[in-house]
């Protein structure tokens, strides 16, 4: 369902770096991060819930700690509960086959942060493509650097073809500019070539990344903005 809230929310992101929905869906983790550890990490349902998902997936694990998004004490509560819980279940199944005792550390739910993320992505992708409805909404996306290529397969079935069109113009222009760069970055790299200065060129292989895997992560706080 489109929501006009997000939808002023993707303009924004258009003017950013990278695939637009990414910067929302990972923004949108991050913040939920945030509010964990901000005011609910005493509250003893939230630390049930995180107890059962074992905390936070690998990524946003580390992201938590990178970003800085709560001080060490607050992983510190988190994580010696969470210690303390996988300490219980090893010393309870000491005796147990192994691969029962590797079920019992599963954990029983997966992590919030990904669910969130996941509720996000449907909610942008729904607004989106709504909003390429709208011809002055598509006129703003130009100048977006278009989809990844993840997010991309996720908005297709929910477009008609006047609007997959639009969306796909503005796709394969980008690519092929990016395209163009890839191929002036290895050329430059020939050593029959080194005297030439590479230029914006010089990262386009981050870019080619994340079109094809999805837009990197925040390296700080500032970029979630």
């Amino acid at each position: 369902m489109a929501d006009q809230q997000t939808i002023y929310e993707i303009r924004q992101a258009c003017g950013k770096p990278g695939c637009p929905v990414c910067t929302l869906v990972q923004r949108a983790g991050a913040r939920y991060i945030e509010g964990i550890y901000g005011e609910c990490i005493l509250d003893p349902d939230v630390r049930q819930k995180l107890a059962d998902s074992l905390g936070f997936c690998y990524g946003h694990t580390w992201l938590a700690i990178d970003l800085k998004l709560t001080e060490a004490l607050g992983h510190a509560i988190l994580f010696q509960s969470l210690v303390n819980r996988a300490g219980k279940i090893l010393a309870d199944g000491e005796k147990a086959p192994g691969q029962q005792l590797a079920a019992a550390l599963e954990p029983e739910l997966g992590c919030p942060a990904c669910r969130i993320e996941a509720e996000t992505t449907e909610r942008v992708t729904d607004s989106l493509a709504h909003a390429l409805k709208d011809q002055d909404f598509v006129n703003a996306y130009q100048a977006s650097n278009g989809l990844c290529l993840p997010h991309l397969k996720l908005l297709l079935p929910k477009l008609d073809q006047k609007r997959q069109s639009s969306l796909l113009t503005h796709q394969r222009a980008r690519m092929e500019s990016l395209k163009n760069e890839l191929g002036e970055f290895i050329r430059k790299n020939d050593f029959r070539f080194r005297e030439e200065r590479i230029g914006a060129e010089g990262d386009s292989y981050k870019r080619a990344a994340d079109l094809l895997a999805g837009k990197r992560r925040p390296a700080e706080r500032k970029d979630l903005k």
